[in-house]
């Protein structure tokens, strides 16, 4: 209605034509409103919703990455595992997110129709009471979908019409080989699999180099602890292609949980249970020894260790097993480095010169190396392991002098590294060291005799916490013979030996 329209017309006309353009626009905005409410997955970033969580947001970001093949959301229940996993799987069907329109084409060059497989639990228990209805929250309203059932239930088998995608919705109860001879661009796993689930869908993402998708809360299957999250190369370093986030479920508060809601489940709980079902860690891993120790925080790639940092090397010898040796760097801020590791068979004298081979060709700054005092052995016997050891290093002024057996303080100590004040460490761990990392990572207290640590696969353990204790606090190069003469109880000195 122009300004030259309204002149013509009397009050009651003008009354008129305004209800008629208030009826107008009262229908857009419901036209608006009911596109949004039926395409859920386009507007879940923009206000008044609040998007992603920030640990959702962070498997988004990280899934249009070509060189990640293995995404694993885990944590507390109420992470919200479930959308993440439904919007992913929807998005792969369209190829691209909805929400920022950002295509995903690139991830799969063959260009054909792209086909997912969702894995739940129970058919009734949690594909159809749980999976199947997030599903079908976040479908487009506008979009075509053939659905069909599989005999069990209903709508386990989608096909997006416009795009020709499909999904198939199996069952973690399932025999194993119901799950083969598949292949496809896709494959999501809501909540733990079964190991042998997880080995007869695997297969079928290599003819197209497809990605596997874990939301999971770990009250099971520890395998996909040590497989999947904690996954290494062929060289023992963590695998680069595995992109893993662990969330609490508070993380998701405000993002359609209130703490209200967090606490009041958290009361019913018992404490291992707050634990695995809050915090997201998993029962079988409550009994760690340096639970704080996380690959994000304390794994660094390797580097090249400057020449005035001072190292330290520990010992720990066994006669019917590898040898284990750590070398640990401190750096003018106190800060402690695990830089370097020898893990392999060989006597006391092979150890000793793989020790110096390692010295020689990183131009290492030793401070002190110690060792198990069980190598000493018999003191009648000059072939001690410790004696080996030691004649090998003298050659070189490298001096070799007993560990502490103090596990307790040392555990403590390495505690203290870990996490110190304002929850920063200050132990670091470089990653190529793949056995000291495998230690770390599964070092557990005995189930059987309370306060003592398991005897298992804990020889570089032995190292660490010895080295630990030496608190080896740095010295410039220039002023360390002068620090020595005045202060016998500094360390030893590399060149003199005392």
């Amino acid at each position: 209605m122009t300004y030259a329209t309204v002149k013509t017309l009397s009050h009651k006309e003008i009354i008129e034509a305004l209800k008629r353009n208030e009826a107008e626009e009262m229908e857009y905005l419901r036209r608006i409103d009911l596109y949004q409410r039926e395409n859920k997955l386009e507007f879940f970033d923009k206000p008044p919703n609040k998007g992603p969580n920030p640990k959702q947001a962070q498997i988004f970001d990280a899934f249009p990455n070509p060189a990640f093949k293995t995404f694993v959301l885990h944590g507390g229940n109420r992470l919200g595992k479930t959308f993440s996993l439904s919007a992913i799987v929807e998005s792969v069907m369209f190829g691209k997110y909805l929400w920022n329109n950002q295509s995903l084409m690139h991830l799969f060059p063959h260009k054909n129709p792209r086909k997912v497989r969702y894995v739940g639990q129970d058919w009734h228990d949690h594909v159809q009471t749980v999976v199947i209805p997030e599903l079908e929250k976040w479908w487009p309203g506008a979009r075509k979908v053939e659905k069909h059932g599989n005999g069990i239930i209903k709508d386990t088998f989608w096909k997006d019409m416009q795009s020709g995608s499909t999904l198939q919705i199996m069952s973690n109860k399932q025999d194993p080989g119901d799950h083969e001879g598949w292949s496809g661009d896709l494959l999501v796993y809501d909540e733990p699999p079964r190991r042998e689930i997880y080995i007869a869908n695997a297969r079928g993402l290599t003819d197209r180099r497809g990605k596997e998708v874990f939301g999971i809360t770990m009250l099971k299957e520890a395998w996909i602890d040590r497989e999947i999250i904690k996954k290494v190369d062929k060289d023992g370093k963590p695998d680069s292609s595995v992109f893993c986030v662990q969330g609490t479920s508070y993380d998701n508060v405000g993002y359609g949980i209130t703490v209200e809601g967090v606490e009041d489940f958290r009361s019913k709980l018992t404490e291992e249970e707050v634990q695995t079902r809050i915090y997201g860690v998993p029962s079988y891993l409550q009994g760690l020894v340096y639970q704080m120790f996380n690959r994000k925080d304390h794994l660094c790639p390797h580097f090249t260790i400057p020449l005035n940092w001072m190292v330290d090397i520990a010992i720990d010898v066994h006669p019917r097993e590898r040898q284990a040796v750590m070398f640990m760097a401190v750096d003018e801020r106190g800060e402690k480095y695990v830089c370097d590791e020898i893990w392999d068979y060989g006597d006391g004298t092979q150890t000793g010169e793989a020790i110096v081979r390692k010295v020689h060709r990183n131009d290492y700054r030793v401070n002190r190396i110690i060792i198990d005092p069980l190598a000493k052995g018999d003191r009648n016997n000059p072939e001690t392991t410790y004696q080996k050891i030691a004649n090998v290093l003298a050659r070189y002024d490298l001096p070799l002098e007993t560990a502490t057996k103090d596990l307790d303080a040392g555990i403590l100590s390495v505690k203290r590294h870990l996490k110190g004040p304002n929850n920063r460490p200050s132990l670091f761990l470089l990653d190529n060291c793949p056995r000291t990392l495998y230690e770390i990572e599964g070092y557990m207290w005995d189930k059987k005799n309370p306060g003592k640590v398991s005897d298992v696969d804990d020889h570089q353990m032995e190292n660490l916490y010895r080295i630990c204790l030496l608190n080896t606090r740095y010295i410039e190069p220039e002023e360390e013979g002068v620090l020595y003469a005045e202060n016998f109880d500094a360390g030893r000195n590399r060149v003199t030996g005392y």
